[in-house]
């Protein structure tokens, strides 16, 4: 064996040692979501705008999306506020429900959300914040991606506009109603 084939083979085989795990590593679209809290915060969006005989609702806008790219910037506040709200949701529901609260059907995620409002989850889960704080700011974060412009990350394909029958600006910034 040459040194210029045996040069070749490492490189390759280097490559190959370096390549094949980022294979198998899950892809997520989210800059500090990791999937399953953006699994959860789509359904708790879902469950603020749902999708009904109008339109769909707020995972179709790319709501959490929305959030995802404010956290990253100017909401960079609120992170740490996301980060403990979903994982309290997640462990109230796994203590209610044994299940996973995107898991859960829209009726039983219905009445999940209305125990936030009224602060009936398991305090235990909610040290940090109250859950009616968290629902609060979601509810807030989620009108705002799924009326807000596109260019921020949520109403895709301007879905909110149309609902409403408003023209959407073919200039950003340039109705004039």
């Amino acid at each position: 064996m040459n040194r210029r084939y045996f040069l070749k083979a490492l490189i390759l085989g280097s490559g190959a040692v370096i390549l094949i795990p980022g294979c198998s590593a899950e892809v997520s679209r989210y800059t500090v979501f990791t999937r399953s809290e953006a699994d959860c915060l789509d359904a708790l969006c879902e469950q603020i705008i749902p999708a009904d005989k109008y339109g769909p609702g707020a995972s179709y806008a790319w709501v959490v999306n929305y959030i995802d790219r404010q956290l990253s910037g100017v909401f960079s506040a609120y992170l740490e506020k996301y980060h403990s709200g979903i994982k309290s949701i997640t462990q109230s529901s796994l203590k209610i429900y044994n299940k996973r609260f995107e898991k859960l059907n829209f009726d039983v995620q219905t009445d999940f959300v209305m125990k936030m409002e009224s602060d009936n989850l398991p305090a235990e889960f909610w040290s940090r914040q109250k859950s009616s704080a968290f629902l609060k700011m979601a509810i807030e974060h989620t009108k705002q991606g799924f009326y807000g412009a596109p260019r921020h990350g949520g109403n895709k394909d301007y879905i909110s506009y149309r609902i409403m029958n408003f023209d959407y600006p073919q200039v950003t910034g340039q109705n004039r109603y």
